[in-house]
C-alpha cells in the first residue's frame, strides 16, 4: 500500500492542478449510464443535496458553522424563547443530538438559555453576538443559494422551491 504525500503547493496551484487532473481522468473514462437513476427523484435529490453541502461548506467553512448549527441558530433567531424540544422537532433531530449543537452556539456566546416557568423548562434566545453572527450567516446563505441556483431562471427556482416544499410536507 502506498501512502499519498500531501500536496504542499499554495491552494490556487493545488486547485488548478487538481482540476486539470480531473479533466484528464474524466476524458479517459467512458461515460457512465445511470440507468433508471436518471429519472429517480430520490437519486436526483441526493445528488442535489451533495452539491448543496459542497457549496455550503465553501460558504460557511471558515465560520465553523455546519448546516445543523446554522439551522438551529436561524430557528432560535426567528423564534425567540423557543424550547429545546420544539427546536429539536423543527430540526427533525433527537433532543440528545441537539445538546452538542446548542453547546457549540452557547460557547461562542451566540445563544443563551433562559429559565422557564419551572426548573426543568428552559428556553433559547440569541445574544447580541448571535444576532450579529446570524446576520453574517444569512448573507452567506443568500450567496450559497445564488451559487446553487445559478443555472436556473427565477421561474425555475420558484417552481423548485414549491415542489421541494410539497415533498418535504408530504
Amino acid at each position: 500500500m502506498s501512502i499519498r504525500k500531501p500536496d504542499l503547493r499554495p491552494a490556487p496551484a493545488r486547485e488548478q492542478a487538481g482540476a486539470a487532473a480531473r479533466t484528464r481522468m474524466s476524458s479517459q473514462r467512458p461515460p457512465i449510464d445511470h440507468g433508471a437513476l436518471k429519472h429517480s427523484i430520490g437519486y436526483l435529490i441526493h445528488l442535489a443535496d451533495l452539491a448543496n453541502m459542497q457549496s455550503f461548506g465553501r460558504m460557511f467553512g471558515d465560520s465553523g458553522v455546519t448546516a445543523a448549527r446554522y439551522t438551529a441558530l436561524e430557528l432560535i433567531g426567528s423564534n425567540p424563547g423557543i424550547k429545546p424540544a420544539a427546536l429539536a422537532a423543527a430540526m427533525a433531530v433527537e433532543r440528545s443530538n441537539l445538546v452538542a449543537i446548542v453547546r457549540f452556539l452557547a460557547q461562542r456566546d451566540w445563544v443563551r438559555t433562559k429559565a422557564g416557568p419551572n426548573r426543568r423548562e428552559k428556553s433559547l434566545e440569541l445574544t447580541a453576538a448571535g444576532q450579529v453572527m446570524l446576520a453574517d450567516l444569512r448573507g452567506r446563505l443568500a450567496r450559497h443559494d445564488r451559487e446553487l441556483s445559478a443555472k436556473l431562471s427565477q421561474a425555475d427556482r420558484d417552481a423548485l422551491v414549491l415542489l421541494l416544499g410539497r415533498i418535504v410536507r408530504a
